[in-house]
Parts: C-alpha cells; structure tokens; sequence
C-alpha cells in the first residue's frame, strides 16, 4: 500500500475542535441512522453520504460513505438484514467514522495525538475516535486527505442537524433524492435537492491463461458438488507501522463427503477488486486438481455467484446461490477452532 501523508497538528485540533461541538448539540437526539445527507466536495466533486448513529445511545457515531457505489453497498447490506450475522461487508464499505469511545478502545497512538494537542477528555464514551474503514484492510488512523473530507462532513452536520431540528430542511427519505450541500463560487455553502449519479457499473477483470481454459475443457464432468465461500480469517497480518489487513481463506469443500478441498490464502496486494478476481481461477486449478468439473457450485451470497458465473460456460457448471452450505460450515467452524487455539 502507498504512502500516505499524516494529518497536520492543525488538521487534527480542528477535528477534535468539531467534535466537541457536535458533542455539545448532540443531534441523534433527533436524528437517525436512515436521515442521510450528502456533502459534494469542492475538490473532487465526490459526494459524501453523512449518517449518524445513536439515536438509542448505545453508540455516538458520525459515518461518511465515500462515493455512491459505497452507499449503495450499505443500503443492499441493510435490505439484506445483515443475512450473515459477521458484520464482514461492514468493514468493506469505504467509509470514514468519527465516534465517541471510552478510553479503552483508543490506542496508544490515539491517546498520543490527544497529549500533543493538550486535550483532556474523561468518562464513558467521551473520547473522540477517528477511523478510516477500507475493503481488505483492519479500521485504521486517518491520513490527511481523509481528515480534510471528514472535517468537510463534520462542517456540514452541524449546519444540518442545526436546521434540521428547527424543521427549516427537510431530508428525502426515498434514497432518490437526497438533500445535497454544494459549495458555489464564492465557497458559500447551500442545499440542492437532487438524486446522486449513479457509481459506474463495477467490472472485475478476470483472467484465465488459454492453456488452463483448454484443459479445464476437456475434464470430466461429475454430478458432484463444491460449496464455495470466501471467509474472513481471525486477527490481521501486516508490517509493523503499515495499516494491518485482513487475511481472507477461500475455502471449497465437496458437498457430500464434506472433504476440504482448497483454503486458498488471499489478502490485498493492489486493490481489493484484483484480489476477488484471482478467485475464479483458483476454482479452475481446483478442478484441474481433482481432474473433474463439478456438477453445480454452491455459494452463499451475490459477490460469488457473480464472479464464479464466468467459469459457467467454460466448465459447463451450473452456480448457484442457496441459503446454507451444510459442509462449508462444519468446515470454517472447525477451521476456525483450530485457528483460535
């Protein structure tokens, strides 16, 4: 992952400076998780979809979804009621949070920027914590540019929450429409009720060598079936000083025996999307491996059925998405086990 430069002295006391108001007006005492706003940035025109957490007070949170495609992404997962329970796909939306935590959650390079800046903060939930969430990646610090688009998002709230709560703006509710703050040319700041552009339609380039196409061609087809998924290991991996990543496990194992047959090891070494499409090629060594095709794979969710769907053709397999995969699941729960001891 490339370098990137730290937030200025001053770019983190204004943070805190403005999380100190937005601890003072407190607007989830009125707001909810689905009044979301957008802020377009003056730079890059981006927009910046704002939401705030803790109308029931059990977590003080200000997120920022970066871009159309990564709020699009939360509103599928919400339709889907958090199907798998993991809160996994959570962590790979793009998003910025700015929260309050107790002092426990802070790490030492957190309580460390506070020293420097003389802050003082003490009680339950009332030191501001600032994280940057990235597909393949742990929750991390923030680097420059992201405080600038959080400081951005923070301006903007305290103008919405403001107005909101006085009933002089309202918030579309339809996910069409969205009350958008647009900065004009004389860097004056005002409301525009307008849909978003759609984020452009995602492609994950997918290639397999001819030779491998070729002989995965003149395999046997069986009647057997694979259970498929990609799976979220425990902890991190990572260079000391380097923002830790996830390591994932794409774990295939036979329907019917229940025998593992691959955990293949994946983790981020450009961008999450080039690490997703090394996925349908390990299938195909798979079945050269085993020297058969498989009647039908099995997957639990959309992301894998969509990459595996351009092996359908080649290998004359038919994908398909279903609600539980009995043998996978025994397999990744005794995985795990070993893992966590």
């Amino acid at each position: 992952m490339t370098k990137t430069t730290a937030p200025s002295a001053a770019d983190w006391n204004r943070l805190y400076e403005l999380m100190a108001q937005v601890k003072a007006l407190a607007p989830w005492q009125w707001m909810y998780e689905s009044d979301v706003f957008v802020v377009r940035d003056p730079q890059s025109h981006e927009y910046y979809f704002v939401s705030v957490m803790g109308n029931l007070g059990e977590h003080l949170c200000v997120a920022v979804y970066l871009g159309m495609r990564a709020y699009t992404r939360l509103l599928e997962f919400a339709a889907a009621g958090g199907a798998r329970g993991t809160g996994e796909e959570l962590l790979e939306i793009r998003h910025l949070q700015a929260s309050f935590e107790d002092r426990e959650q802070l790490t030492a390079q957190d309580r460390d920027t506070i020293k420097e800046l003389g802050l003082k903060f003490r009680g339950k939930m009332a030191w501001p914590l600032f994280r940057s969430y990235l597909a393949g990646y742990a929750p991390w610090h923030l680097n420059a540019e992201e405080a600038r688009i959080l400081r951005l998002a923070l301006e903007q709230l305290l103008d919405v929450a403001t107005r909101f709560e006085a009933d002089e703006v309202d918030i579309p509710d339809d996910n069409k429409r969205f009350l958008v703050r647009v900065q004009d040319e004389k860097g004056e700041w005002t409301d525009q009720v307008m849909p978003v552009p759609p984020p452009a339609p995602e492609s994950i380039s997918v290639d397999i060598l001819a030779a491998k196409a070729e002989s995965v061609r003149r395999l046997r087809r069986s009647r057997n079936i694979f259970e498929a998924d990609l799976l979220m290991m425990p902890g991190t991996v990572g260079e000391r000083g380097e923002r830790p990543q996830f390591a994932y496990i794409f774990l295939v194992v036979d329907s019917q025996s229940g025998m593992i047959l691959a955990g293949e090891t994946l983790h981020v070494t450009s961008t999450f999307g080039e690490m997703l499409a090394r996925i349908p090629e390990l299938m195909v060594d798979i079945c050269l491996k085993m020297q058969g095709v498989p009647g039908e794979i099995h997957v639990n969710n959309e992301r894998l059925e969509w990459l595996l769907s351009s092996l359908s053709s080649l290998m004359d397999c038919k994908i398909k998405q279903t609600g539980r995969l009995r043998a996978l699941e025994t397999a990744r729960h005794a995985m795990l086990q070993f893992f966590m001891h």
